[in-house]
């Protein structure tokens, strides 16, 4: 074998091992995934009623239609329709930079899906109730103005949002979803304590989307608290299209019953929400949303009502602008006004409230 015939064959067997090390690389990266994403939401807000003397309020908000985010998230095909996930997310107040409390306190979970048979994963997580729901609420759950995850009234009546040391399972058979979680409260001694479960069905069918979600939670600082409360909710919405028209109504039925020692915070209730809502495009990139809820506070003559709507006019794919605007009233209870407000994460100061807010928001 001369000399140059084996740099010719030593070249060839090289260029064959570096191209398929070049396709098995190429090959893995195509079978998974990493990115970067989050939004910036930031606008301006002017509300009346905005302390206990009644003075009203500019701001600069962050998260007017939607919480300021960025997160992490990835996908890696393990073969044989299954695939690993994570998904790593914090919130963000854009209007001073500062982070939330949690630097992924809106998610930070792992888990395994099956194509087929579902997925499972462990962590920090929105409840199966929170997604079932969001696509059924016209304000998009926007702290600008929205009541279905959380009344802005006293006392304020809410379903479990997010769920820590938790388990989920999601999965999907034909047009029905399906949707399971339970946040495990890690207090020894206690079955219960800070723990949360749910479930929730939805279908999806043509013009119809709906689901039916039950929530229970359960609050306690320690195995020794004498003080908890006991959240259970029941929440039936959907949505109808016709056409570039959508019509979205919902109802939330929420009981709080004390646990232990009874206390002004730890008060048993009982209130219903409803709400009523539609969106049409209204010009080329413009749609405009809008709606009532309507609360119904067992047991007492206050039913506090907001109407709310908004107006999205569409930059690009991921830019807009948007305007939003509310006003909530409350009836008076025994002569004294029962409290009421737009902003879901204020407590109220009086029987009525007015906001309206301009922003820009942009996804990445």
């Amino acid at each position: 074998m001369t000399h140059a015939f084996r740099s010719h064959r030593l070249a060839t067997l090289s260029a064959a091992t570096l191209t398929a090390l070049l396709a098995g690389t190429a090959a893995h990266a195509q079978s998974s995934n990493l990115s970067m994403y989050g939004l910036i939401d930031l606008g301006l807000e002017y509300r009346t009623n905005n302390n206990a003397a009644g003075n009203s309020q500019w701001r600069v908000n962050s998260g007017g239609i939607n919480t300021s985010r960025f997160g992490f998230k990835g996908q890696e095909d393990l073969g044989g329709g299954l695939s690993a996930q994570f998904n790593l997310e914090g919130e963000l107040s854009a209007d001073t930079g500062a982070a939330d409390t949690a630097l992924f306190g809106r998610q930070a979970w792992v888990g395994v899906d099956s194509k087929s048979l579902g997925g499972v994963a462990l962590g920090r997580m929105s409840t199966v109730a929170y997604d079932f729901i969001a696509p059924h609420d016209f304000m998009g759950y926007a702290p600008q103005y929205s009541w279905v995850t959380g009344t802005a009234t006293v006392p304020k009546a809410s379903f479990t949002s997010r769920i820590s040391n938790g388990v989920r399972y999601l999965g999907q058979f034909g047009n029905v979803r399906l949707g399971l979680n339970a946040g495990l409260g890690e207090v020894a001694g206690s079955l219960n304590a800070n723990t949360s479960r749910g479930i929730s069905i939805g279908y999806d069918a043509g013009p119809i989307s709906a689901q039916l979600s039950l929530d229970d939670g359960r609050t306690a600082a320690t195995e020794t608290a004498t003080t908890s409360t006991s959240n259970r909710s029941w929440i039936a919405s959907g949505t109808y299209s016709l056409g570039t028209t959508k019509l979205y109504a919902g109802v939330r039925d929420t009981k709080r019953e004390p646990v232990g020692t009874i206390s002004s915070s730890n008060a048993a209730f009982h209130t219903t929400l409803y709400w009523l809502g539609a969106s049409a495009p209204v010009a080329n990139k413009v749609t405009a949303f809008g709606g009532v809820y309507v609360e119904n506070k067992h047991g007492t003559p206050s039913n506090p009502v907001m109407l709310a709507g908004k107006v999205h006019y569409d930059l690009s794919k991921r830019t807009r602008l948007y305007a939003t605007a509310a006003i909530a009233r409350a009836q008076t209870e025994d002569g004294v006004s029962t409290r009421t407000g737009v902003f879901r994460d204020q407590t109220p100061l009086t029987n009525h409230q007015t906001g309206i807010g301009f922003g820009l928001q942009h996804r990445f």
